[in-house]
């Protein structure tokens, strides 16, 4: 297979730095447990035989055969066992690695909806999951059981919950490219991909191309994707594979643009980085005003705003927020009406306000204004 379909996806890349750079400590305790021992591979491959039946012998040797092949494609030098769930009615296959073996786990009635191909589909889907969760040294295997470990927890921020999303959907439309690329046909991989979500036996897969088609031409700007359906993001990104601006429909798809009501670890990174920059666009532009908003940026350490080294940081270009949430529009705003009346001077606020137009937040800085200003 080509090398840029096994490629690990962006957004892992840069949550695993995150993590790696902000919580070393947190990181390697994870890790510790991403390699279990002996007695612990053996109790798991024994609770499978008590809740599974195998799926070998001679009736099933021609998946298992399918199992093997696919298994060597994706460079997986394992023995690859299947299953079928036992009393489970939730359609669905999950991939779990011990030692030496890939178990793979069918449940409900998913082996009898699909087609060879489909099924196929289906298997070269699940141990790429086993392939990206293998490299590095199981790196990503630690990610996903990091991020959702922390999820689980009570008092869980929203951005836990919603990097916890991002990265699950991630996962799952880089198993979807990985399978594509193994099978080469589309439509058995769509097909698949509709009958575990919908549960039935005769799907056109064309028609439901054709309606993520619709989506990946309403997303060649940003907007909100974590309103669409997980089965419409997949399709709509595996779509997108034979277009020119695949990554970008994929992030767009996934994240969305940065919103203030759905932010996980990475965009809240992004939005700081923000803020500082307009704050130092505003310290730019200060004028009579530098020493009021020098002492103002002092009570944020935190951001590095340092009016002495505005040249360290990068400058906001005309109209750069315009295309801008609204949620993080009125963050911009906000900002530079903070600056503004950061001193008892109101003349010098003119230059705050055609600071704010020129970067494109001038109607949420007037409406700001006048709510701060308004006598009681």
């Amino acid at each position: 297979m080509p090398d840029e379909r096994l490629a690990v996806p962006g957004y892992h890349r840069e949550l695993r730095a995150h993590f790696e750079s902000t919580e070393p400590e947190l990181w390697t305790w994870f890790a510790e447990s991403a390699h279990p021992s002996a007695e612990q591979i053996e109790q798991a491959e024994l609770a499978l035989l008590k809740t599974c039946y195998r799926l070998d012998g001679d009736v099933h040797a021609a998946l298992a055969g399918i199992a093997q092949v696919v298994a060597g494609k994706l460079g997986l030098d394992r023995e690859i066992v299947l299953y079928q769930e036992l009393h489970s009615d939730a359609r669905n296959a999950r991939v779990i690695r011990l030692g030496d073996r890939i178990h793979v786990v069918f449940a409900g009635d998913l082996l009898d909806l699909l087609s060879v191909a489909e099924q196929e589909a289906v298997l070269a889907h699940e141990l790429a999951h086993a392939h990206l969760h293998e490299r590095d040294d199981r790196a990503y295997w630690v990610l996903d059981h990091m991020v959702h470990r922390m999820d689980e927890e009570p008092t869980a921020a929203d951005a836990i919950g919603e990097t916890a999303r991002r990265l699950r959907l991630h996962t799952e439309v880089h198993c979807d490219a990985v399978s594509l690329e193994i099978l080469g046909d589309q439509r058995a991989v769509v097909s698949a991909m509709v009958k575990v979500g919908t549960g039935l036996r005769n799907v056109d897969p064309d028609a439901y191309l054709r309606q993520a088609r619709q989506i990946v031409e309403s997303e060649q700007v940003a907007s909100a994707g974590w309103t669409h359906p997980e089965l419409h993001v997949r399709i709509a990104c595996l779509a997108a594979r034979s277009t020119d601006a695949e990554e970008t429909i994929v992030r767009q798809l996934i994240d969305g643009p940065d919103d203030l009501d759905h932010l996980d670890l990475l965009a809240q990174l992004r939005l700081q980085q923000l803020t500082r920059r307009v704050l130092a666009s505003g310290a730019r532009v200060a004028g009579d005003q530098s020493a009021d908003v020098a002492q103002y940026l002092r009570n944020v350490p935190e951001l590095d705003v340092d009016p002495r080294r505005l040249d360290t940081i990068d400058p906001l270009i005309d109209d750069e927020l315009s295309e801008a949430t609204p949620s993080v529009r009125h963050l911009c705003g906000a900002l530079l009406v903070d600056l503004a009346l950061s001193a008892d001077d109101l003349e010098g606020v003119r230059t705050f306000e055609e600071e704010a137009t020129r970067v494109g937040v001038g109607d949420e800085f007037q409406k700001l204004l006048t709510k701060a200003t308004a006598r009681p």
